[in-house]
């Protein structure tokens, strides 16, 4: 958005929000201290995997927190995409993140490829293993995992009802199994509103291109 874009999306978006529902609006770094309210707490897209130096254009989790930043994500598939994020880096961001008292969302999710090859289970595991399994007890209640099938954004293709609840539970059990008992796991990946009302279920989601459009996360909002 353009700064002008993001005064009025804070405008109408403040005037619909109620008390009933937590929201985190994750705007792009310019504008993390424009759309600053108290109506919902601030996330960031990103953050650098340095905890300070000479890194031109990185922005710290000291700095983020300073701003009054409480989430971050870490590990999004456009940075893996388009990037080349390892999961090295990711743990390296995440890792400052936690120290700063930012709290995680960590996306995870498969391509379509491997969708087609029923190794979508695999596939999370394999992120969470790398990033969740020396985390320090103390950090641990701070991260949330967030279910992003990659091959749906921006598709029409679809996931039944069954399929989401699967993964979450197959999310949700590891979590258990490696002592994260209680950590929020999110549904994103090209969510529409009926999505979110059919999915009473789930303990909250990282909503993409719908976010956008202020009317629609309006309706998200006034529909909780």
């Amino acid at each position: 958005m353009t700064l002008t874009e993001a005064l009025k999306y804070k405008k109408i978006l403040e005037s619909v929000i109620n008390n009933r529902t937590k929201i985190i609006i994750c705007p792009s770094f310019p504008f993390l201290p424009i759309v600053h309210s108290q109506k919902y707490l601030l996330g960031a897209q990103d953050v650098s995997e340095f905890e300070e130096g000479n890194y031109t254009g990185e922005v710290s989790a000291k700095a983020l927190k300073s701003l009054d930043v409480k989430y971050v994500i870490i590990g999004h598939h456009e940075r893996e995409t388009y990037f080349l994020e390892n999961y090295e880096k990711q743990k390296r961001k995440m890792n400052n993140a936690l120290k700063e008292g930012l709290k995680v969302i960590l996306p995870v999710g498969e391509n379509l490829m491997e969708y087609q090859l029923d190794k979508t289970e695999s596939v999370i595991n394999q992120k969470l293993t790398a990033l969740l399994t020396d985390v320090p007890v103390e950090y641990r209640t701070n991260i949330s995992i967030a279910y992003e099938p990659v091959w749906k954004i921006g598709s029409e293709q679809s996931l039944s009802k069954k399929e989401i609840i699967k993964r979450m539970i197959y999310i949700k059990k590891w979590l258990y199994e490696h002592n994260y008992p209680n950590n929020p796991v999110l549904y994103g990946g090209g969510i529409q509103l009926e999505d979110i009302q059919n999915l009473p279920e789930i303990d909250g989601f990282l909503l993409g291109t719908l976010s956008l459009n202020v009317e629609k996360m309006c309706q998200v909002i006034q529909s909780f």
